[in-house]
């Protein structure tokens, strides 16, 4: 099936926060260490050590997000993740495209014809990809309803 556009996240905002998250938690529980006065070379490098797992599991976060994708092809929209396709819908199916929130994260619900359940799209990191991305799905499906 040809690949008619491909959608890529954008991701250094996240990537900025993941860092400024670690300086703020390196910086304050350095100053924590100190201030109760059992700051010394051992004990901090076991506390730069266990900041490891955190900064080993943001790229991991980092790397997923970076992986993910939405291509549209001909009938269908398809968002991959690690190369996986995750979610797949048929233009010729979807009813409504939605915008709102789950748990608190903004999603696009998909309903689609042959499903009972709404299929769920990441808004974020396209958020500014979904515009093209509706108009693509209304272009190819006229009785596709949009809303906000």
């Amino acid at each position: 099936m040809k690949v008619i556009k491909t959608y890529y996240p954008r991701v250094k905002a996240i990537e900025l926060f993941m860092v400024l998250v670690y300086g703020i938690v390196v910086s304050f529980g350095t100053l924590l260490l100190w201030i109760k006065g059992d700051l010394s070379f051992e004990r901090w490098r076991t506390f730069m050590l266990i900041g490891l797992i955190y900064v080993l599991f943001c790229m991991f976060l980092s790397f997923c997000i970076r992986t993910q994708r939405i291509e549209l092809t001909e009938y269908r929209m398809e968002h991959k993740l690690l190369g996986i396709s995750r979610r797949s819908v048929a233009f010729s199916s979807v009813k409504k495209v939605m915008f709102g929130k789950v748990n608190g994260s903004p999603v696009v619900a998909i309903i689609n014809g042959n499903t009972s359940k709404p299929i769920f799209v990441p808004y974020i990191p396209f958020e500014k990809d979904w515009q093209e991305i509706t108009s693509y799905i209304k272009e190819r499906n006229q009785k596709v309803i949009i809303s906000i």
